[in-house]
Formats: structure tokens, C-alpha cells, sequence
């Protein structure tokens, strides 16, 4: 599959809009993208009713982002301007087979794996990652995966796009060596023991339920060598005793972030109204004691009248 010129503009014209921040006119994008000016408005169209952009007419109109960046995928972008997402025409919604082997076909199956990398690849890069200066800011790309042998005690890096992991690989002398590396290098001093103690060889076997584990932690990865910078990350360990082997995976969790503001946000939340039905109750409790003290008292001054009169 290859992408076409018309995505390629409308990818162009994301990013300066959602890197500007503000309405841009049409000779404007055409210049500074070179994009045919004539070709603009055919783009547009399509990038505003998928919502992600905003027009405004007029002398002073032009283009505008529509949404926050981080909320904006590559893959929203090029849904728009291609006719189809998919690589192969058996993968397409009423797509069909001329053998009619779908079920069967090993192909199929090849091809609607890599289908699901690619959509999901494009859908965890997002507009944001491609604006922001300095090439370590897309942290997507990061990906680790190293293969454990649970019977012969060894492992090797299956995978990695930073080649330094390779090296420590070398140079480790053992699994537990290399997470003790890894960790004291590209992870948060505060969450060395959590993943650690998560991967440690002896512990991959844990909580085992029919011969398998699936568990995933969360991290904070350290931008380069700056401790006071990081990103929050995922750790995985997928482990099956019956095949001896053990696959863990470091990647990128950009939604981390977002997820903990709004957890923080409904925490504070919900301290409020606690705070408000603690205080509500308080002031009806007192509501309540008053009344009864009152109550009492005149109680007490009709019985003190009642004997007073009878004396």
C-alpha cells in the first residue's frame, strides 16, 4: 500500500495548523507546505468533516486545528484522504476471496496480522509526537523484546530499536544482569524495585494460571540522561512453562499520562463531595441536637410550670 500525494498533504497541513495554533489562510499553507493552493480546498473538506480541522470564511478566515494534537493519530489523518485502510482486498469490510478459502487461507491470516500492526502503529502515533522538537520526543518508537529460556537460564534481544540494548545484552552476564542494567539506565530510580521485582528471573514464574502468565507494569523512562524528564512506559511479560519461554516487552504508554490527570482530577473530585456530605452531615447533626436541646428545654420549662402550678 502507498500512500497517496493527496495524504501526504493533508498530513502536511495537520501538523502546521496543530503546530501554529491558530487560523491559517489558504496562501499561507500553500507556501509554507507547497501545496497547489487550488488543491487545498479538496483537502480540507475532508479533514473538516472528519472534525479535525475547522474552517472560518471571510477576509481573516482560513484553517484552524480543530482538536488538542495529542488527541489527533496519524491514522485519523490518512482515513481521511484514503479510500481504504486496508493492504489487501480479502481484509476490506464486505471484502471477499475468489477461492472463498478466508477461513482457511494461511495468507489471510499473515496479512490481517500485519493489518492489525499497521493500524495500530498509526493509531499510537499521534500529531502532537510529529510537531514537538527533538528527536527523542516520539517515544512510540521504543520498543524492546527480549526472549527468556525458562529451562537453560538464557536469553537474547529478539528486537530493539535503540542499539544500545544490544550492546548490554553482550556485556550483561546474566538475565538479572541485564534488568539491573536496563533499569539503572533507562528507568526512574523510584520505580527500579517495582520492575525489578516484576521480572526478576525467578519471579517470571509467578501466579501462574495453566502453565501461563500475562502481567504488564507501568513505568517512568527517563529522557536520556536527564533524571528529572521522563515518559511513562509499559513493561509486559507474556510466560508459558510448557514451551520453556518467557517474552518481555518495554514500550511506549502515552496514554498513561492523560489517564492519571483524569484519575487525579475525579480523586480530587470525589475528596470534595466527601468533604461536603462530611460537612453536610455535621451541620445537620448539629441541626438535629440543637432542635432536641430546644425541645428539652421546653419540656423541661412546661414540667417545671405544671409543678409550679400544682404547688
Amino acid at each position: 500500500m502507498q500512500l497517496t500525494s493527496t495524504t501526504d498533504y493533508a498530513i502536511r497541513i495537520v501538523c502546521y495548523l496543530a503546530a501554529q495554533r491558530q487560523m491559517i489562510a489558504t496562501s499561507e499553507l500553500s507556501q509554507k507546505l507547497s501545496v497547489p493552493s487550488s488543491y487545498i480546498p479538496k483537502i480540507t473538506k475532508k479533514l473538516k468533516q472528519a472534525g479535525i480541522i475547522k474552517a472560518c470564511e471571510g477576509i481573516k478566515g482560513g484553517y484552524q486545528i480543530a482538536k488538542q494534537p495529542e488527541n489527533i493519530s496519524l491514522r485519523d489523518v490518512i482515513s481521511c484522504t484514503e479510500s481504504t485502510m486496508a493492504i489487501s482486498r480479502c481484509l476490506e469490510k464486505e471484502g471477499g476471496c475468489s477461492k472463498n478459502y478466508i477461513d482457511c487461507c494461511k495468507v489471510h491470516q499473515i496479512l490481517l496480522d500485519l493489518q492489525n500492526i499497521y493500524n495500530n502503529r498509526l493509531e499510537t502515533v499521534k500529531i502532537s509526537d510529529i510537531i514537538r522538537p527533538g528527536k527523542d520526543e516520539y517515544f512510540g518508537r521504543f520498543y524492546v523484546v527480549i526472549k527468556v529460556n525458562l529451562r537453560e537460564k538464557n536469553y537474547e534481544c529478539i528486537y530493539s530499536n535503540n542499539h544500545d540494548v544490544y550492546e548490554q545484552v553482550k556485556t550483561a552476564e546474566s538475565y538479572d544482569d541485564f534488568i539491573k542494567k536496563y533499569a539503572e539506565k533507562y528507568i526512574c530510580e523510584a520505580d527500579w524495585v517495582n520492575v525489578q521485582k516484576c521480572f526478576a528471573g525467578e519471579n517470571l514464574t509467578e501466579r501462574l494460571v495453566d502453565g501461563c502468565v500475562e502481567e504488564e507494569i507501568f513505568y517512568r523512562g527517563i529522557i536520556e540522561n536527564n533524571g528529572t524528564s521522563y515518559v511513562w512506559m509499559k513493561a509486559r511479560k507474556y510466560v508459558d512453562v510448557t514451551e520453556n519461554t518467557a517474552i518481555i516487552t518495554f514500550h511506549n504508554a502515552k496514554v498513561i499520562p492523560n489517564t492519571i490527570v483524569t484519575m487525579e482530577r475525579e480523586l480530587r473530585k470525589k475528596e470534595q463531595d466527601v468533604c461536603m456530605e462530611i460537612e453536610n452531615a455535621a451541620i445537620n447533626l448539629q441541626h438535629r441536637f440543637l432542635s432536641e436541646f430546644a425541645q428539652d428545654e421546653e419540656k423541661k420549662m412546661y414540667q417545671r410550670d405544671i409543678i409550679h402550678n400544682i404547688l
